[in-house]
């Protein structure tokens, strides 16, 4: 077909989705977390397209983290505690948050 799409794009690199309450961004991430599957043709969803090396990071509060420098995002702990090399049996939720983003970088995402 030889037609015009018209839509919103998300620029390659780290993208935050923030907003309040039931507004949408549930719904969106899951659209893009699907993109990367193949889809029937002409059910609405072969639209919407995601890289194959993308990747969704969230929060893991109790995840334990080992020798990951996290200084990109966290660089001030309490006690000085270092983040360059950081590691915990029990991570905070945005300890865990920034390894996550820092392991994905690492496998080139």
């Amino acid at each position: 077909q030889n037609r015009t799409v018209t839509g919103m794009g998300i620029r390659d690199g780290v993208t935050v989705i923030v907003g309040g309450g039931f507004h949408g961004k549930s719904t969106l991430l899951t659209a893009v977390q699907l993109g990367v599957y193949d889809k029937v043709p002409g059910d609405g969803r072969e639209l919407i397209v995601t890289r194959d090396d993308a990747v969704k990071v969230r929060a893991e509060d109790g995840r334990q983290l080992h020798s990951v420098d996290i200084t990109p995002f966290i660089n001030n702990l309490p006690f000085g505690r270092s983040t360059s090399n950081f590691t915990s049996r029990d991570a905070s939720g945005s300890t865990s948050q920034a390894a996550n983003v820092m392991e994905a970088l690492e496998i080139g995402s």
